[in-house]
């Protein structure tokens, strides 16, 4: 079985989403529970922005992945499937 890591640049699928997403939000928790301020709660803050932005910004690039293969495979005759 083949597992690969999820991908920041190149996103795939969902789980590279959640993947990247929940690694995200682990790390801000992690961060939060060690040190707490008002510097690195504007910090996290500014961090979840980001990663959510990201997230939109990979869902789009996957639904026109897969809105480019759809019409790519309707564009082949039924003969040459």
């Amino acid at each position: 079985m083949n597992v690969r890591m999820p991908s920041v640049r190149h996103p795939h699928s969902f789980y590279d989403v959640f993947g990247v997403v929940a690694a995200a939000v682990a790390t801000m928790a992690l961060i939060l529970t060690v040190r707490y301020g008002s510097v690195i709660r504007i910090e996290m803050a500014a961090f979840m922005a980001i990663v959510f932005l990201w997230a939109g910004w990979a869902i789009e690039r996957i639904l026109a992945e897969s809105e480019e293969r759809s019409k790519r495979r309707r564009q082949r005759p039924p003969w040459n499937q």
